[in-house]
């Protein structure tokens, strides 16, 4: 198959939403072949009205869902009884999958980790036990539906399989929630799914998820718009705007109105700040009440993992690189355990950290040396580091008392302080933007946002400029907006294009206008390839559901089918698919198998795009085919 071919241009362009146009007339076809591309505002999504919204927030720690009916929109329901048989009641259940020895499915969230705990340690070792494999996804530009992700034992798995039985356990939990409110049980179909994922990730980790719910039972094809994508940021800005105050964590209205003021006009920031990433996005409110993207989303790997991760190096340093490994490699479920218990003590009020030491971590010993006396030999150094004046924590921040690892007030904010500097220091370079100006408050959000030290971290350094908002219930913002947006999914109605985006293609070759290396003849005609055919531009404004159409021709007589291959760069303008800094990110291919016409027959190409996801059509008007399908990233 043949790239596509645009041997005659004329092109109208027309942005209804935006009251904008713009026209412009390409060179005349030699074989007269012509070629209509328009832009539009399709405004209302032509899909089916779903009686059911059910969202699934997959986080990097914890998980969990909302739903609510057509018929009352507005009452979102959670569930409230996560780890019940755990001694648990909570809004929210790890996110972490057992699985047996054969790959099968055995357990997910609480259950999972009660039960890897209760295993013996050969046992363990024949099992399957994954946690935070969400950010997996994150920038990992070789993403594909055949990558794997190792375990806690360091045994692999095709990540889109632990994704999918993942989902599949949280959709039949779900099911049974709902079925058990209506009094029976909803069929599939009038459920529209919706799957929360970081605003800052990549088409390809989008669509990543799109095929783990495909497989995990969700839709039952990948394509289908019963399942929606829902930017995390986004959703936790429509479910903040219209909170009361009573629902804000020490809410001081001075004006003694009910509620902050969102009125049309009004900006803000959102900070979600999750298990993995922070996720920025500036909104403004539109005269009919739905909602502007300032600038693209914005943010980092800075979430609660990062101090994870700090307490993971803090360990090292007090028992040895090689004493840590040694143990996990030895006793894998008792070193989950023990980071387990950090992450939940990291989101207390308390000042100090108690961390508690599985059994055989206290009475653990690996060259010679005990836990304790490890914890004594690092006291000491951390004295004398202290005595020199290098800036570092005293020798008192860590002890040893009655199995438990204790971090003082001054140890647990070093481990803070890295992630708190990086997120503080982000959100000031987004206050410091032009379109920032006169904004007015900052919803922060996500299951980080509900750590004392990173609120008092950002009222300490911008509660004299602006508002910091904090939802009472921050960790479930995303998951009740992403509820909101499955039933109005085009209230984010403009949002900022990440990249330039568009099509390869061929147009009739110009002397002087075209790169002489990209010359080609095709039945006797002189054509120029590789022209990137701009469909958006980086930094420009997209209505919800924009269409591009435009109409191809095939290039030879007895051309089979076209294949679309569509590209994407950081720069503005773009003219060619080779330049440097583009780069291939997805295709279609629209079969021709009539060839009666030879080089008269038509293509359409539509992308619709605006949204969370890019959408492509093609249609065959010779044979009256049609292929519709999202952009394939993972096969870029």
């Amino acid at each position: 198959m043949a790239e596509a071919s645009s041997p005659g241009r004329k092109s109208t362009k027309t942005h209804s939403s935006l009251s904008t146009s713009s026209s412009e007339t390409g060179p005349a076809s030699d074989a007269g072949m012509t070629m209509a591309t328009s832009r539009i505002d399709d405004g209302e999504e032509n899909v089916p009205e779903y009686q059911i919204v059910a969202a699934i927030d997959f986080g990097t720690t914890f998980s969990g869902y909302a739903y609510s009916f057509a018929s009352n929109k507005q009452a979102i329901h959670v569930n409230k009884n996560w780890g019940q048989t755990q001694g648990f009641l909570l809004h929210k259940t790890p996110t972490c999958l057992l699985l047996k020895s054969d790959g099968q499915f055995d357990a997910f969230g609480f259950e999972a980790v009660s039960k890897y705990n209760e295993l013996t340690e050969e046992e363990a070792c024949s099992y399957y036990y994954f946690d935070r494999f969400k950010m997996k996804l994150y920038n990992n530009k070789e993403l594909t539906t055949d990558v794997t992700i190792e375990d806690a034992n360091g045994k692999p798995q095709k990540a889109v399989d632990v994704f999918a039985l993942s989902l599949t356990f949280m959709k039949k939990h779900l099911l049974r929630a709902i079925g058990a409110h209506l009094g029976y049980e909803a069929h599939p179909d009038t459920v529209r799914w919706v799957l929360t994922v970081p605003a800052i990730w990549d088409e390809n980790a989008k669509q990543f998820m799109r095929e783990a719910a495909h497989k995990g039972g969700l839709i039952e094809k990948p394509n289908s718009e019963q399942l929606l994508i829902a930017l995390e940021p986004e959703a936790a800005s429509l479910h903040c705007r219209n909170l009361p105050a009573t629902d804000f964590v020490g809410y001081n209205d001075s004006s003694g109105g009910g509620k902050p003021s969102f009125e049309p006009g009004t900006k803000y920031l959102v900070v979600d700040a999750g298990g993995g990433t922070i996720d920025c996005v500036a909104h403004k409110i539109r005269k009919d009440g739905r909602i502007r993207e300032l600038f693209r989303a914005t943010g980092g790997a800075w979430g609660g993992t990062i101090i994870d991760r700090q307490f993971q190096n803090l360990l090292e340093d007090i028992f040895g690189q090689e004493f840590m490994s040694a143990f996990q490699q030895e006793y894998p479920k008792d070193y989950v355990e023990f980071l387990q218990d950090f992450e939940i003590k990291k989101r207390g009020e308390c000042e100090s950290i108690r961390v508690s030491m599985p059994y055989n971590f206290c009475n653990y010993t690996h060259g010679g040396a005990s836990v304790q006396q490890a914890i004594k030999a690092f006291a000491a150094r951390e004295k004398e580091k202290t005595e020199g004046g290098d800036g570092s924590t005293s020798g008192a921040d860590v002890k040893f008392s009655s199995g438990k690892l204790v971090l003082s007030s001054a140890k647990v904010s070093a481990l803070f302080k890295d992630a708190l500097e990086q997120i503080n220091q982000h959100v000031e370079s987004l206050l410091q933007k032009p379109k920032c100006k006169d904004l007015s408050s900052v919803f922060l959000v996500g299951g980080f946002a509900e750590c004392g030290r990173l609120q008092k971290a950002l009222r300490d350094r911008f509660g004299e400029r602006i508002t910091i908002l904090v939802p009472e219930e921050a960790s479930l913002s995303v998951v009740k907006g992403a509820v909101a947006f499955g039933h109005d999914p085009g209230a984010i109605c403009q949002r900022i294009c990440r990249f330039t985006y568009g099509v390869g293609s061929y147009l009739p070759f110009e002397d002087g206008v075209h790169r002489e290396d990209l010359r080609v003849n095709s039945d006797g005609m002189d054509l120029v390839k590789h022209i990137f055919q701009t469909w958006a531009e980086a930094g420009e404004v997209i209505g919800h559901n924009e269409i591009w159409r435009e109409t191809y021709t095939p290039i030879i007589n007895n051309q089979k089918g076209i294949i679309f291959e569509f590209f994407r760069s950081s720069n503005k303008k773009v003219q060619y698919t080779d330049e440097e800094g583009v780069e291939k990110c997805g295709f279609l291919v629209v079969e021709m198998p009539d060839p009666t016409g030879g080089r008269e027959r038509a293509v359409d190409l539509e992308v619709i795009f605006g949204g969370t996801e890019i959408k492509v059509v093609g249609y065959d008007h010779t044979s009256s085919t049609r292929h519709e399908t999202y952009i394939d990233f993972l096969s870029a």
